[in-house]
Protein backbone atom coordinates (compact mmCIF):
# COMPACT_ATOMS: atom_id res chain seq x y z
CA UNK A 1 0.00 0.00 0.00
CA UNK A 2 1.42 3.45 -1.04
CA UNK A 3 1.76 6.31 1.67
CA UNK A 4 2.05 9.71 1.74
CA UNK A 5 3.60 12.18 4.29
CA UNK A 6 0.44 14.01 5.91
CA UNK A 7 2.68 16.89 6.17
CA UNK A 8 3.73 17.98 2.64
CA UNK A 9 2.03 14.96 0.76
CA UNK A 10 5.93 13.22 -0.39
CA UNK A 11 5.11 9.64 -1.67
CA UNK A 12 6.87 7.52 0.88
CA UNK A 13 8.48 4.23 -0.79
CA UNK A 14 9.52 2.65 2.34
CA UNK A 15 9.16 2.42 6.37
CA UNK A 16 9.79 5.84 7.85
CA UNK A 17 9.96 7.52 11.29
CA UNK A 18 10.48 10.61 9.88
CA UNK A 19 9.55 12.23 6.76
CA UNK A 20 12.69 12.61 4.72
CA UNK A 21 11.22 15.41 3.02
CA UNK A 22 10.18 17.74 5.75
CA UNK A 23 11.18 15.81 8.99
CA UNK A 24 7.11 14.92 9.76
CA UNK A 25 7.75 12.54 12.81
CA UNK A 26 5.67 9.67 11.00
CA UNK A 27 5.02 7.65 14.56
CA UNK A 28 2.48 9.62 14.88
CA UNK A 29 0.70 8.46 12.43
CA UNK A 30 0.97 4.62 12.87
CA UNK A 31 -0.04 5.06 16.82
CA UNK A 32 -3.17 7.00 15.45
CA UNK A 33 -4.00 3.80 13.09
CA UNK A 34 -3.19 1.08 15.30
CA UNK A 35 -6.11 -0.59 17.42
CA UNK A 36 -6.62 0.59 20.75
CA UNK A 37 -7.68 -1.00 23.23
CA UNK A 38 -10.55 0.16 25.98
CA UNK A 39 -9.36 -1.03 29.87
CA UNK A 40 -11.40 -3.80 31.50
CA UNK A 41 -14.67 -3.10 32.84
CA UNK A 42 -16.53 -5.10 34.89
CA UNK A 43 -20.75 -5.19 36.13
CA UNK A 44 -22.65 -7.30 38.39
CA UNK A 45 -26.03 -8.92 37.52
CA UNK A 46 -28.15 -11.06 39.97
CA UNK A 47 -28.84 -14.04 39.37
CA UNK A 48 -30.30 -17.39 41.28
CA UNK A 49 -28.47 -21.27 41.00
CA UNK A 50 -31.00 -23.99 40.12
CA UNK A 51 -30.08 -26.69 42.85
CA UNK A 52 -30.72 -29.42 40.44
CA UNK A 53 -29.13 -28.94 37.52
CA UNK A 54 -26.60 -26.02 38.26
CA UNK A 55 -27.78 -23.59 35.66
CA UNK A 56 -28.19 -20.06 36.53
CA UNK A 57 -31.66 -18.69 36.33
CA UNK A 58 -33.14 -14.92 36.00
CA UNK A 59 -34.08 -13.87 39.98
CA UNK A 60 -37.73 -13.33 38.91
CA UNK A 61 -38.02 -17.27 38.25
CA UNK A 62 -39.76 -19.85 40.36
CA UNK A 63 -38.97 -22.30 38.22
CA UNK A 64 -35.78 -23.67 36.42
CA UNK A 65 -35.82 -22.99 32.98
CA UNK A 66 -33.45 -25.95 31.90
CA UNK A 67 -34.48 -28.68 33.82
CA UNK A 68 -37.97 -27.54 35.39
CA UNK A 69 -37.52 -27.96 39.41
CA UNK A 70 -38.76 -25.98 41.84
CA UNK A 71 -35.54 -23.06 42.69
CA UNK A 72 -35.13 -22.93 46.47
CA UNK A 73 -31.63 -21.07 46.41
CA UNK A 74 -31.16 -17.18 46.97
CA UNK A 75 -30.11 -14.50 44.81
CA UNK A 76 -26.51 -14.11 44.16
CA UNK A 77 -24.67 -11.05 42.15
CA UNK A 78 -22.71 -12.43 39.36
CA UNK A 79 -19.54 -10.48 38.20
CA UNK A 80 -19.62 -10.37 34.90
CA UNK A 81 -16.25 -9.34 32.60
CA UNK A 82 -17.07 -6.51 29.72
CA UNK A 83 -15.83 -7.84 26.22
CA UNK A 84 -12.67 -5.84 25.21
CA UNK A 85 -13.48 -3.72 21.98
CA UNK A 86 -10.95 -1.38 20.24
CA UNK A 87 -11.75 2.02 18.49
CA UNK A 88 -12.21 0.64 15.28
CA UNK A 89 -14.46 -2.24 16.39
CA UNK A 90 -16.62 0.03 18.07
CA UNK A 91 -17.03 2.66 15.04
CA UNK A 92 -17.53 -0.87 12.90
CA UNK A 93 -20.48 -2.48 15.33
CA UNK A 94 -23.73 -1.72 13.44
CA UNK A 95 -26.41 -0.09 15.53
CA UNK A 96 -28.43 -3.64 15.97
CA UNK A 97 -26.17 -5.20 17.97
CA UNK A 98 -27.54 -4.77 21.22
CA UNK A 99 -30.62 -6.09 20.06
CA UNK A 100 -28.77 -8.90 19.02
CA UNK A 101 -26.93 -9.52 22.07
CA UNK A 102 -30.28 -8.98 24.18
CA UNK A 103 -32.22 -11.97 22.34
CA UNK A 104 -29.27 -13.96 22.16
CA UNK A 105 -28.03 -14.04 26.01
CA UNK A 106 -30.32 -16.79 27.29
CA UNK A 107 -28.99 -19.90 26.88
CA UNK A 108 -31.27 -22.92 25.79
CA UNK A 109 -30.83 -26.47 27.82
CA UNK A 110 -28.39 -28.75 26.09
CA UNK A 111 -30.44 -30.80 23.98
CA UNK A 112 -28.99 -34.17 24.87
CA UNK A 113 -29.49 -33.55 28.64
CA UNK A 114 -33.40 -33.21 28.10
CA UNK A 115 -33.22 -36.79 25.71
CA UNK A 116 -31.46 -38.53 28.89
CA UNK A 117 -33.36 -37.19 31.77
CA UNK A 118 -36.55 -38.18 29.25
CA UNK A 119 -35.66 -41.95 28.68
CA UNK A 120 -34.93 -42.30 32.05
CA UNK A 121 -38.42 -41.62 33.33
CA UNK A 122 -39.92 -43.57 30.21
CA UNK A 123 -37.66 -46.43 31.46
CA UNK A 124 -38.90 -46.48 35.39
CA UNK A 125 -42.47 -45.83 34.26
CA UNK A 126 -42.11 -48.60 31.67
CA UNK A 127 -40.58 -51.35 34.58
CA UNK A 128 -43.50 -49.84 36.74
CA UNK A 129 -46.02 -50.96 34.59
CA UNK A 130 -43.98 -54.31 33.40
CA UNK A 131 -43.93 -55.37 37.06
CA UNK A 132 -47.76 -54.32 38.56
CA UNK A 133 -48.84 -56.83 34.62
CA UNK A 134 -46.22 -59.11 36.69
CA UNK A 135 -47.91 -59.16 39.89
CA UNK A 136 -51.96 -59.21 38.55
CA UNK A 137 -50.97 -62.30 36.19
CA UNK A 138 -49.58 -64.27 39.36
CA UNK A 139 -52.21 -63.45 41.73
CA UNK A 140 -54.81 -64.30 39.04
CA UNK A 141 -52.60 -67.91 38.45
CA UNK A 142 -52.11 -67.37 34.88
CA UNK A 143 -47.86 -67.72 35.65
CA UNK A 144 -48.17 -70.20 38.86
CA UNK A 145 -47.34 -73.43 36.88
CA UNK A 146 -46.76 -75.22 39.96
CA UNK A 147 -50.75 -75.52 40.88
CA UNK A 148 -52.07 -78.61 41.96
CA UNK A 149 -54.21 -80.95 39.87
CA UNK A 150 -57.97 -79.70 40.31
CA UNK A 151 -60.48 -82.78 41.26
CA UNK A 152 -62.39 -83.22 38.61
CA UNK A 153 -63.07 -81.32 35.45
CA UNK A 154 -65.89 -79.32 36.53
CA UNK A 155 -65.52 -78.65 40.67
CA UNK A 156 -65.86 -75.84 41.95
CA UNK A 157 -62.18 -74.59 43.22
CA UNK A 158 -61.93 -70.76 42.17
CA UNK A 159 -63.79 -68.01 41.97
CA UNK A 160 -61.32 -65.48 40.93
CA UNK A 161 -59.19 -67.38 38.25
CA UNK A 162 -57.53 -65.41 35.66
CA UNK A 163 -57.61 -65.19 32.13
CA UNK A 164 -55.25 -67.64 30.35
CA UNK A 165 -53.78 -65.53 27.55
CA UNK A 166 -52.31 -67.95 26.21
CA UNK A 167 -55.84 -69.52 25.09
CA UNK A 168 -56.90 -66.54 23.21
CA UNK A 169 -55.59 -67.88 19.96
CA UNK A 170 -57.10 -71.27 20.56
CA UNK A 171 -60.43 -69.75 21.55
CA UNK A 172 -60.35 -67.67 18.16
CA UNK A 173 -59.66 -70.67 16.04
CA UNK A 174 -62.35 -72.86 18.09
CA UNK A 175 -64.81 -70.17 17.10
CA UNK A 176 -63.83 -70.16 13.57
CA UNK A 177 -64.50 -73.85 13.14
CA UNK A 178 -67.75 -73.24 15.44
CA UNK A 179 -69.11 -70.46 12.60
CA UNK A 180 -67.95 -72.84 9.95
CA UNK A 181 -69.87 -75.91 11.24
CA UNK A 182 -72.47 -74.97 13.46
CA UNK A 183 -73.52 -78.62 14.02
CA UNK A 184 -70.18 -79.75 15.99
CA UNK A 185 -71.59 -79.80 19.32
CA UNK A 186 -68.12 -81.56 20.17
CA UNK A 187 -66.30 -78.24 18.96
CA UNK A 188 -68.70 -75.77 20.91
CA UNK A 189 -68.49 -77.71 23.90
CA UNK A 190 -64.63 -77.60 23.76
CA UNK A 191 -65.22 -73.87 23.30
CA UNK A 192 -67.31 -73.43 25.87
CA UNK A 193 -64.33 -74.94 28.35
CA UNK A 194 -61.51 -73.06 26.61
CA UNK A 195 -63.65 -69.67 27.51
CA UNK A 196 -64.48 -71.52 31.00
CA UNK A 197 -61.20 -72.18 32.01
CA UNK A 198 -59.59 -68.79 30.44
CA UNK A 199 -62.28 -66.76 33.25
CA UNK A 200 -64.40 -65.87 30.41
CA UNK A 201 -66.85 -66.84 32.30
CA UNK A 202 -70.14 -64.96 30.28
CA UNK A 203 -68.63 -65.80 27.07
CA UNK A 204 -68.65 -69.79 28.23
CA UNK A 205 -72.01 -69.33 29.78
CA UNK A 206 -73.68 -68.45 25.38
CA UNK A 207 -71.85 -71.34 24.35
CA UNK A 208 -73.23 -73.37 27.51
CA UNK A 209 -76.24 -72.56 26.11
CA UNK A 210 -76.36 -73.18 22.53
CA UNK A 211 -74.72 -76.79 23.22
CA UNK A 212 -77.76 -78.10 26.48
CA UNK A 213 -80.05 -76.36 23.24
CA UNK A 214 -79.11 -79.21 20.88
CA UNK A 215 -77.75 -81.83 24.02
CA UNK A 216 -79.66 -80.80 27.31
CA UNK A 217 -78.65 -84.10 29.09
CA UNK A 218 -75.17 -83.83 29.21
CA UNK A 219 -74.90 -83.39 33.14
CA UNK A 220 -71.26 -81.98 32.87
CA UNK A 221 -71.88 -79.22 30.79
CA UNK A 222 -74.78 -77.88 33.01
CA UNK A 223 -72.49 -78.48 36.02
CA UNK A 224 -69.81 -76.68 34.73
CA UNK A 225 -72.59 -73.65 33.39
CA UNK A 226 -73.49 -73.74 37.13
CA UNK A 227 -69.53 -73.09 37.96
CA UNK A 228 -68.88 -69.87 35.40
CA UNK A 229 -72.32 -68.72 37.13
CA UNK A 230 -70.73 -69.25 40.83
CA UNK A 231 -67.63 -67.26 39.45
CA UNK A 232 -69.85 -64.47 38.20
CA UNK A 233 -71.65 -64.39 41.77
CA UNK A 234 -74.79 -65.57 40.66
CA UNK A 235 -75.72 -68.26 43.17
CA UNK A 236 -78.90 -68.76 42.68
CA UNK A 237 -78.37 -69.91 38.64
CA UNK A 238 -75.87 -71.80 39.83
CA UNK A 239 -77.98 -73.75 42.26
CA UNK A 240 -80.88 -74.15 39.98
CA UNK A 241 -78.25 -75.61 36.68
CA UNK A 242 -76.55 -78.01 39.09
CA UNK A 243 -79.68 -79.08 40.68
CA UNK A 244 -81.06 -79.66 37.35
CA UNK A 245 -77.82 -81.77 36.17
CA UNK A 246 -78.73 -84.17 39.23
CA UNK A 247 -81.90 -85.06 37.63
CA UNK A 248 -79.71 -86.43 34.01
CA UNK A 249 -77.10 -87.90 36.75
CA UNK A 250 -78.33 -88.73 40.28
CA UNK A 251 -75.04 -90.14 41.36
CA UNK A 252 -72.79 -87.03 40.17
CA UNK A 253 -70.93 -87.08 43.22
CA UNK A 254 -68.74 -83.62 41.82
CA UNK A 255 -72.23 -82.16 41.00
CA UNK A 256 -73.31 -82.52 44.97
CA UNK A 257 -69.97 -81.18 46.37
CA UNK A 258 -70.17 -78.35 44.46
CA UNK A 259 -73.53 -77.87 45.52
CA UNK A 260 -72.36 -77.93 49.04
CA UNK A 261 -69.77 -75.18 47.87
CA UNK A 262 -72.34 -73.23 46.14
CA UNK A 263 -75.09 -72.89 49.33
CA UNK A 264 -71.92 -72.36 51.73
CA UNK A 265 -70.54 -69.34 49.90
CA UNK A 266 -74.57 -67.95 49.37
CA UNK A 267 -75.07 -68.72 53.38
CA UNK A 268 -77.26 -71.63 53.06
CA UNK A 269 -75.49 -73.85 55.48
CA UNK A 270 -78.01 -76.27 56.53
CA UNK A 271 -78.44 -77.29 52.95
CA UNK A 272 -74.65 -77.00 52.18
CA UNK A 273 -74.44 -79.86 55.31
CA UNK A 274 -77.27 -81.66 53.62
CA UNK A 275 -75.13 -81.70 50.02
CA UNK A 276 -71.68 -82.21 51.32
CA UNK A 277 -73.01 -85.38 53.03
CA UNK A 278 -74.54 -86.81 49.70
CA UNK A 279 -71.11 -86.62 48.18
CA UNK A 280 -69.56 -88.11 51.15
CA UNK A 281 -72.15 -91.24 51.13
CA UNK A 282 -71.35 -92.17 47.19
CA UNK A 283 -67.68 -92.58 47.96
CA UNK A 284 -66.60 -91.54 50.81
CA UNK A 285 -62.97 -92.79 50.19
CA UNK A 286 -62.69 -90.98 46.63
CA UNK A 287 -60.76 -87.40 46.88
CA UNK A 288 -64.34 -85.90 46.32
CA UNK A 289 -65.60 -87.72 49.47
CA UNK A 290 -62.90 -86.70 51.38
CA UNK A 291 -62.99 -83.35 50.35
CA UNK A 292 -66.65 -83.12 51.34
CA UNK A 293 -65.79 -84.38 54.41
CA UNK A 294 -63.26 -81.83 55.35
CA UNK A 295 -65.88 -79.09 54.28
CA UNK A 296 -68.63 -81.02 56.67
CA UNK A 297 -65.80 -81.17 59.75
CA UNK A 298 -64.56 -77.19 59.07
CA UNK A 299 -68.01 -76.14 59.56
CA UNK A 300 -70.05 -77.73 61.75
CA UNK A 301 -71.79 -75.23 64.15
Amino acid sequence: MVKFCPSCGTKLEQEYNFCPSCGFDLRKVAEAESPKEEPIETDTETIIICDTCGEENSPGNKICQYCGAPLKGSNVDKVVVKEKKTVKEKQREPKTRQAKLKTTSVKTPPPAKTKELDQKKLLLIFGGVIIVIVIILWSSGVLNSNEPEQVGQNQVTDQNSGVDLNNIQKINALETEVKNNPDDTAKLLELAHLKNDSGLYEQAIVDYQKYLEKVPSNPDARIDMGVCYYNLKNYDEAIKQMEKALKYSPEHQIGYLNLGIVNLTAGNFEKSQEWLKKAVQIDPNSEIGKKAQELLESHKK
